[in-house]
């Protein structure tokens, strides 16, 4: 890999042409014998505007009659023996931007600091990527598993994937012991003096569901622009219809932090409490209704648990319905479970089977739970369960567990997979965060992804020029290679020795029980650990 500027402004009075190679995602190499993954620091001047890696064999610009009209436009020459590469782009923001004072317009970076910068920043770049295109797949798809060699960070990548969503998140972890009951709902026993009973209740993932659907609806939003409308008011004061007619009037007001009204037939004022208008518009809303000036007293008191003025509060829901507009407050919810396999996980979802399937978030994918008949009529999930638009589910799983096999082919189809390596998920070691706190210097990191390299190689036999036989070959897979979270256990030691001694030798030793010559395996194994040349 070789490191170049590219300046974008050839020439006194010449227009800079970094839009062209934003327009056409290409990077412009000249008479340069540039490579695939070579890396560009992009300027304007003295000043370091973006970052490109190329991305594939540079070819004469007159190979590209697209770019002809553009590079006539820039007053760049459409030569043969100017050539092109494709690339990809990195634009810095400001904060990044640094100053690389050279004034040719392509020339090698031979600054190592400079070198460091730019490679830092590029994998930072790749790393935020890489989380971004994960993403995407999880609001495509809502439910991802991540699956690779033990120690890739595939949690801690599903935490970075939640939050760069801005979402919410939860971690629950799945083993054998874990079921239903744990999960979506079940009986507890309760004990209530000297009697010992059981009751319903709420498991992780129904518990979870009941705060995203909260965040779906918005009452809040109608019920407040209702309390300005009547604050605003000369009289204070709004007035709302039960059935949607003049004859069916009647004003309200905001008092003591409620909505108040009177009665037709008194001037005494009563509270339409905020709590049981809420139960109401939940119950509504989520059964899809929109229009509640019909619904009867009965219907009514049946959602609260108790005797309302029905006719006012429908008046005043119908409002809070009418006020919400069309602004929806969409904050996701992550559910990340670790080691998804280690469970039972048909078992564990039981008739959720249906409702988690992509195609049946929300109401359309309701199901009635095996203990619907003691959900309570307050509950947001009285006329069945479902999960809300806004839930998604993200699971990790290491490919070589025992129990990989427990997760059948009709739950596997309702996830979306994504195999993580240990080469993509290497830029864990750049991280402040992962290091806790304890980020050793960036010579040491380098070094560790040196033996990390050498390492994985030898593991699935492409470490050195040395034929081997058979037996004599480590015989494992990529999904056996060590990732990056291993590494990071550095920082307890701050010794390669003791790293290997405590924490890989032993791994090691367990991949390769039942195989010949294991001593000679280990320790060609910890050779290639302690090469610190790069190959």
């Amino acid at each position: 890999m070789t490191y170049y500027k590219l300046g974008c402004n050839w020439g006194p009075g010449k227009p800079d042409f970094y839009w062209l190679l934003k327009k056409h995602s290409i990077v412009i190499c000249a008479d340069r014998d540039m490579n695939k993954g070579d890396i560009l620091a992009i300027t304007q001047g003295f000043n370091t505007i973006a970052l490109a890696q190329i991305k594939s064999d540079r070819i004469p610009c007159t190979s590209r009659v697209e770019l002809e009209e553009d590079f006539k436009q820039s007053q760049i020459d459409y030569d043969d023996w100017n050539y092109v590469a494709d690339a990809t782009i990195w634009e810095l923001p400001d904060e990044e931007r640094f100053q690389y004072q050279l004034q040719q317009g392509i020339c090698k970076i031979q600054s190592q600091t400079i070198q460091e910068k730019v490679s830092s920043l590029i994998r930072k770049f790749i790393g935020k990527q890489i989380i971004e295109d994960y993403a995407k797949l999880l609001k495509g798809n809502y439910n991802i598993v991540l699956t690779g060699a033990p120690g890739t960070g595939k949690t801690y990548l599903a935490k970075e994937i939640a939050q760069l969503m801005g979402a919410k998140w939860q971690l629950v972890q799945f083993h054998p012991s874990y079921d239903y009951t744990d999960f979506v709902e079940g009986l507890r026993p309760v004990k209530s003096g000297s009697t010992l009973g059981f009751k319903r209740r709420d498991g992780v993932f129904k518990e979870f569901c009941k705060e995203a659907l909260k965040e779906m609806n918005t009452f809040e939003m109608g019920y407040q622009q209702l309390v300005k409308k009547i604050l605003s008011d000369p009289n204070r004061q709004f007035v709302c219809s039960t059935y949607g007619t003049d004859s069916n009037k009647f004003k309200i007001f905001f008092e003591n932090d409620e909505i108040t009204f009177k009665r037709r037939d008194t001037d005494n004022k009563r509270a339409a409490y905020k709590e049981r208008l809420l139960k109401l518009y939940n119950y509504y809303i989520g059964e899809g209704i929109t229009d509640v000036r019909k619904v009867t007293r009965e219907e009514m008191e049946a959602v609260v648990g108790c005797s309302i003025d029905y006719s006012n509060y429908r008046g005043i829901l119908q409002s809070i319905i009418d006020l919400q507009g069309d602004n929806k407050v969409t904050r996701p919810y992550v559910l990340i479970i670790d080691e998804i396999n280690r469970g039972e996980i048909s078992k564990i979802f039981g008739e959720l089977f249906y409702s988690i399937d992509s195609g049946c978030r929300g109401t359309r994918g309701r199901v009635f739970t095996q203990y619907q008949n003691l959900v309570p009529k307050d509950d947001d999930f009285y006329t069945g369960f479902y999960i809300p638009e806004n839930v998604y589910i993200i699971g990790t799983m290491n490919d070589i567990d025992r129990s990989v096999e427990s997760m059948d082919f009709a739950m596997r189809r309702r996830f979306a997979w994504k195999g993580i390596t240990v080469e993509s998920r290497q830029s864990m070691l750049d991280e402040d965060d992962a290091w806790g706190g304890d980020k050793p210097e960036q010579r040491v990191i380098d070094e560790i992804k040196i033996r990390m390299n050498n390492l994985n190689a030898c593991i699935i036999d492409r470490y050195g020029d040395e034929e081997l036989s058979q037996k004599d070959k480590i015989g494992l897979t990529r999904a056996y290679q060590i990732g990056a979270s291993y590494f990071l256990k550095y920082r307890m030691y701050k010794n390669f020795d003791e790293l290997w001694a405590n924490h890989l030798e032993g791994l090691l030793y367990e991949y390769l029980r039942g195989t010949s010559n294991i001593e000679e395996k280990i320790e060609r194994l910890r050779n290639a650990y302690n090469d610190t040349a790069a190959h």
